[in-house]
This record gives C-alpha cells, sequence and structure tokens, in this order.
C-alpha cells in the first residue's frame, strides 16, 4: 500500500513539474522570455488561477485529478509522463 508520505511526494513533484513547466516554456502561449503566467495557463486550461497557485505552492495541499494534468501537459505542449520526474528538481 502506498503510504501518505508517498502520496505527499508525488503531489509535490507534480507541482514543481508544473511551475517549472509554466516558467520554462517553449509553446505558443509563452511570452518572449518562455514564461506563462498562472493567470494564462488557468484561461487556457479552463482552470481558475488559485487552483494554478495552489498546485504551485510549497504551503498549501492542494490535490488536483489526472485530468488536470494532462490538461496542462496539453496546453504546456509537455508529455505527460514527465510530471511525474524528478529531472527539474528546483
Amino acid at each position: 500500500m502506498i503510504t501518505n508520505d508517498e502520496i505527499d511526494a508525488i503531489y509535490n513533484m507534480i507541482s514543481r513539474n508544473i511551475k517549472y513547466y509554466r516558467l520554462h516554456n517553449k509553446s505558443k502561449y509563452a511570452d518572449g522570455f518562455g514564461r506563462i503566467s498562472q493567470e494564462k495557463l488557468a484561461e487556457l486550461c479552463n482552470l481558475s488561477q488559485s487552483l494554478i497557485a495552489n498546485i504551485e505552492s510549497k504551503k498549501v495541499r492542494q490535490t488536483f485529478s489526472i485530468t488536470v494534468v494532462a490538461t496542462i501537459s496539453k496546453v504546456l505542449n509537455i508529455p505527460f509522463e514527465d510530471f511525474f520526474s524528478d529531472k527539474t528538481l528546483n
């Protein structure tokens, strides 16, 4: 069985990766610096800006569905599985 600590680690990894890829992005939605604001990402994903902020926050334990991750993945033009990798540790 998966422990609460393991679940927290998975959510934290996905959260870090969402923020990383939002701030280091080459999609058509990125600004000249390769960034997409939380507001813009929320709008493109049909989500609230507060949900994006909570997902990225280290202070809030925000749960989210696989559908949310898949939607963000599509908008950011990042392979879905990349959100489940520790390679962007920051």
